[in-house]
């Protein structure tokens, strides 16, 4: 019954309680629109072990990590041994920011009409050991480690004086924007709040300074209340499939109870995400047969006015990608977002997809 209702539902725009963008659900066009899927199950893109840079990083010219972990599991032994790593941390070779500890790095300047801002940060690369190991593979334990080096350099970078933004992402495929295979993520710290989030602080406070409730708690009340687009949940996280998402099967993972700061999570809440992310990278990849994705953090930044935290609205949250269509002109050039599987459809199918 819910089925024949998703098929004959007509196009709508739905509008971000946080953003406040207008998103377009458009069910009707997904015949239009073929779902980019790997034609072989499990596939990953092609790429040879000996000319991967990241199958040995220092060997293939990367400085020493800043931050290891061995592999779990390994003996008291050879835990300080470094040929048991299983993530890594290493300096990005092609850096996005300039590296500096420069204290007035975020002091603006003024000529005429023109403002200017040193670009300078660090960026680094979190590596995992096993090249054909993505994250929906690995253990919830490996998972965690992965997890455990984004927030551990999170907390050493965000004390440095130029930083006030600390962006964690993941991009896996080429149409993702992933140039290497093997899998990675990166971090990078910077001067300036990037656009997106700034959106969506602006929408969360808002909706805070009007109601005095945190907006994303009472999506979440909402959504657990509908039971529509939830896909998964944990003793401490929820994934589900956003009401207005901007692609189709896009996820998010949300901590069940208030939280600002992703840095902020307890060891057991990190294995609680751990299992949340690799069970959502898991079902999209069961569904769409491993597209290329992203997914990043979306968290409070790290400017306190006088001391407080002015953010402690906001909801931190995990952000999923599939990209499993192409952006064409109504995206471009109206920045309109058309949405060809309803969010309660991918959520059923991401649902049954384990």
């Amino acid at each position: 019954m819910f089925k024949k209702q998703i098929k004959k539902q007509l196009p709508e725009f739905r509008k971000d309680l946080v953003s406040e963008d207008w998103i377009l659900i458009a069910p009707g066009r997904r015949h239009r629109v073929k779902l980019k899927k790997s034609p072989v199950k499990n596939a990953r893109p092609e790429e040879s072990l000996k000319d991967c840079i990241f199958e040995d990083p220092q060997k293939s010219g990367n400085s020493s990590p800043i931050l290891w972990y061995p592999r779990p599991g390994t003996s008291l032994k050879k835990v300080k041994d470094f040929s048991s790593w299983f993530v890594q941390v290493i300096p990005n070779k092609y850096p996005l920011v300039a590296i500096s500890s420069d204290p007035v790095c975020s002091t603006i300047q003024t000529k005429g009409i023109e403002q200017t801002l040193k670009g300078v940060g660090f960026h680094e690369v979190i590596v995992t050991r096993d090249h054909f190991k993505t994250i929906d593979k690995m253990s919830i334990g490996e998972a965690e480690l992965v997890i455990r080096a984004y927030q551990a350099r999170y907390q050493v970078l965000m004390r440095e004086p130029c930083v006030n933004y600390i962006f964690i992402y993941h991009n896996q495929g080429k149409s993702a924007g992933a140039t290497v295979t093997h899998p990675h993520s990166q971090l990078v710290a910077m001067p300036v709040v990037d656009p997106d989030i700034s959106r969506s602080l602006a929408g969360s406070r808002n909706y805070f300074l009007s109601r005095k409730k945190c907006i994303h708690c009472t999506m979440l009340e909402w959504e657990m209340k509908k039971k529509k687009r939830i896909v998964y949940k944990n003793k401490h996280f929820i994934s589900l499939v956003p009401f207005a998402p901007r692609l189709s099967y896009e996820t998010r993972i949300y901590p069940l109870v208030h939280a600002s700061r992703f840095e902020e999570i307890t060891d057991e809440k990190r294995f609680a995400l751990a299992d949340s992310l690799k069970d959502a990278l898991a079902r999209i990849a069961k569904a769409l047969n491993n597209p290329d994705f992203n997914f990043f953090i979306h968290t409070a930044p790290i400017i306190l006015e006088n001391g407080f935290d002015d953010n402690e609205h906001y909801h931190w949250h995990v952000e999923i990608l599939p990209r499993v269509s192409a952006l064409a002109g109504l995206e471009l050039g109206a920045g309109i977002e058309a949405v060809v599987v309803s969010p309660e459809e991918a959520a059923e199918d991401l649902r049954k997809a384990i």
